[in-house]
């Protein structure tokens, strides 16, 4: 939770590969999928590798029964980089699934994605829904990126940057940046009602050795502002710092003024307008004629003592390695993952309001904005930062520090491993492990903690030839420890694609 100012103005970026529904392929005409699913669990609670990292379309409880279509499709000639082209994505999922009061409705519509863009060489401006994850890290087998992971349904937004890493021509390709720049909308939450986004990034990449290795770093930054909520001691009539001058302070994250009692309350002084996090992220890819490595880490902040790296050594520390080497028949690993996550520093357990850091950051709670950093009741940032509901019942009564905010559990150690594999006929197969411990959260500690827990799963995917072509996956998951409920659960889904050439 943020106490103090980012003392910095941060500009920031989209992370290596934007995760997509359907392929970002560059190829012209349409292409679109269709997809049927099920799932069903020993408990009522969803297995967290089933609903974790999946666009908020996974409902917490179950059975459920999932259908997905969408499409995506270009006007105009997006090999030619010299003229501007429209690309528009839509998908669309009716979910059937259990209720609960914080799902009461049986029969859901979800649009995951419903997007225009305007694109013209590296450059593009887009608005809508769109998934995507921001941060250096491994995509395909990642725990879940700190700050924005793909855990929850896209937020609405008008976003322009680049695509991917645009090479400087001045440095003959040697220096290459990605960044954007974005508005959005949170809509009605439980706690504010019509907040609004802030995001930007700024990433660079520099080639060495006949970009044979990669040197990277940069930084994303996120912001919660505006609304309105209950009448109170945390906003003015309601009302929260809403002004074109307000907007100016998110962006730079400067200070507000300490006698203007009319527009701020003492909360806004102390934290800044918004709520403010993000990370600060390195990484280092080295290119083998065999193997291919990729090392990363993403620093966490919410406050200035973030920025200045008191909360070591917080972050996401990983590895990739992906197989290079030249495709031969029978079964081959493609890729293995590792990461650790840690989040227990939070610069320092207590507060000290007279030191120059504040201390207990309290990672995605925020006073003002109290269904923390979460959108439609699910985590933005890495899920190992817990919503209340997400846990067992009976630790949803965890002790904590100024009452019982939105999340319950945000200091955790994680290790996780994720392997995947492949025939040349297509079938693959992929696994997730995740070993992790939770803590509770800063200033005052639970008796009943650390609580260790052991979440995994497999899926296999094989194509086939019915229906003219199509695949069929199958995931089995379990969750066994004492933070979630004790699970095992199985999603099997049917999906067939449709090409058709401009």
């Amino acid at each position: 939770m943020q106490k103090f100012t980012l003392w910095f103005a941060t500009l920031c970026l989209p992370h290596l590969a934007a995760a997509q529904a359907i392929p970002d392929t560059t190829s012209r005409g349409t292409r679109s999928f269709v997809e049927v699913g099920g799932l069903a669990a020993s408990a009522s609670q969803t297995p967290f590798w089933l609903r974790t990292r999946q666009y908020g379309l996974v409902p917490l409880n179950n059975p459920a029964g999932i259908v997905r279509a969408g499409t995506t499709f270009f006007k105009g000639d997006p090999t030619d980089p010299r003229r501007v082209h429209l690309k528009v994505g839509i998908e669309g999922a009716l979910i059937s699934s259990a209720t609960t009061p914080a799902e009461p409705n049986a029969v859901r519509i979800l649009l995951p994605e419903a997007y225009a863009s305007l694109r013209l060489g590296q450059f593009e401006l887009y608005g809508g829904r769109r998934r995507e994850v921001f941060g250096l890290m491994d995509t395909l087998l990642t725990s879940g990126s700190y700050s924005w992971s793909g855990n929850a349904l896209p937020i609405p937004k008008i976003q322009l940057g680049t695509r991917g890493f645009a090479p400087l021509g001045f440095t003959n390709g040697i220096v290459a940046i990605n960044a954007f720049y974005a508005h959005g909308w949170f809509g009605k939450a439980d706690s504010v009602q019509g907040s609004y986004l802030h995001q930007k990034a700024l990433y660079g990449r520099v080639s060495l050795f006949k970009r044979r290795v990669n040197l990277y770093a940069g930084v994303v930054h996120n912001a919660q502002w505006a609304g309105r909520r209950n009448v109170g001691t945390l906003s003015v009539n309601g009302q929260l710092p809403n002004t074109f001058k307000d907007y100016l302070r998110v962006i730079t994250a400067s200070e507000t003024p300490i006698a203007d009692s009319t527009s701020y309350v003492e909360i806004d002084r102390l934290n800044r307008v918004g709520n403010h996090l993000g990370s600060i992220d390195f990484a280092v890819e080295i290119l083998g004629d065999r193997s291919n490595w990729f090392l990363y880490y993403q620093h966490p902040y919410e406050d200035k003592s973030g920025v200045a790296f008191q909360n070591m050594p917080d972050g996401l520390y990983g590895v990739r390695w992906r197989n290079a080497g030249a495709v031969t028949g029978g079964f081959r690993f493609q890729q293995v993952t590792a990461e650790v996550l840690s989040t227990m520093n939070q610069s320092g357990f207590t507060t000290d309001q007279n030191g120059l850091f504040a201390g207990a950051d309290d990672y995605f709670n925020n006073y003002q904005y109290s269904d923390g950093w979460a959108y439609r009741r699910h985590i933005i940032g890495t899920p190992f930062i817990t919503l209340r509901e997400d846990t067992r019942p009976d630790l949803r009564d965890l002790r904590s520090a100024y009452g019982r905010l939105t999340v319950s559990s945000n200091r955790a150690q994680v290790i996780h491993i994720g392997l995947l594999g492949g025939w040349p006929s297509g079938a693959q197969v992929r696994a997730l492990f995740s070993f992790s411990q939770h803590f509770g959260r800063p200033i005052l500690r639970d008796p009943r903690v650390p609580l260790a827990q052991f979440s995994g799963m497999a899926e296999a995917s094989v194509p086939l030839r019915w229906l003219g072509g199509s695949e069929l996956a199958a995931t089995v998951s379990l969750d066994q420890g004492q933070w979630l409920t004790n699970n095992f659960g199985g999603w099997i889904r049917l999906r067939k694609i449709f090409a058709r050439p401009q």
